[in-house]
């Protein structure tokens, strides 16, 4: 069995993810609801749970001020978020779990299970990372390891034109007009490219945001890549990529 605290400060996101873990997850046995993170930090060195559901965006006290002030306890987190496009890169980044709301249930099944695999000493260093990458972006790598025939080659991300999805393989596109197939799904690999210009932009695409030539409103929106590709862009992704190219 699985203890927990679902930190959150709108009461409706608490009593969703109550009745999704005991609907779907009866593993996990919720001990309190906290509404905020000045009682989530209480409830955590008061009851010493397994795991905390960890909103991020609150007020006064946020996600990342409740581990900062509880670092020194040892608890297991999945971040709960809205979405904020930086801070789920870092994310990635780091392989922390997060869910976006609204949560989908398929989702917070496969990150428990993750939790029930993972170390204490690989969860903290993971942890670690996060909060890195969240004070300091910049260091964030610029290259990435991708397998070649003699071993790993070291590619620039601005070279990645763009990612595309193959069944169980993804084919990255480089602006050399060359192909690389991995033995991963595109979500695998999206969580590999922690690089803030790189957007899921369809179920089979994720594309270098460098690399949009052009893009059109037209026909339900669409973008034009470097390499003369043309990629329609989700119905449900277009106001998240909207929102990502004006921040760009």
């Amino acid at each position: 069995m699985i203890t927990a605290i679902i930190i959150d400060d709108e009461k409706n996101a608490l009593d969703v993810v109550a009745f999704q873990l005991k609907n779907y997850c009866p593993e996990v046995k919720v001990l309190k609801l906290c509404h905020g993170g000045e009682e989530g930090i209480k409830a955590i060195t008061e009851l010493h749970p397994d795991l905390v559901f960890l909103d991020i965006e609150m007020p006064k006290v946020n996600g990342f001020d409740v581990l900062d002030s509880t670092k020194h306890l040892k608890y297991k987190v999945i971040f709960t978020t809205a979405y904020d496009q930086f801070a789920i890169k870092a994310f990635k980044y780091s392989a922390l779990d997060y869910l976006l709301k609204p949560i989908d249930i398929e989702e917070l099944k496969t990150a428990v299970n993750k939790i029930k695999k993972s170390q204490e000493g690989d969860f903290r260093n993971k942890l670690d990372l996060l909060l890195t990458q969240l004070n300091f972006p910049a260091s964030v790598p610029k290259k990435i390891a991708l397998p070649s025939g003699e071993g790993y080659e070291m590619i620039p991300y601005s070279n990645i034109v763009r990612c595309e999805s193959d069944s169980n393989y993804t084919i990255i596109f480089l602006s050399d007009k060359r192909k690389i197939t991995l033995s991963k799904t595109l979500k695998e690999v999206e969580g590999i490219l922690n690089y803030v210009s790189f957007f899921r932009i369809h179920h089979s695409h994720l594309i270098n945001a460098d690399h949009i030539s052009k893009f059109y409103k037209t026909d339900g929106g669409y973008v034009l890549m470097s390499d003369g590709t043309q990629i329609n862009i989700s119905r449900n992704k277009k106001e998240a990529f909207l929102e990502f190219i004006n921040q760009h």
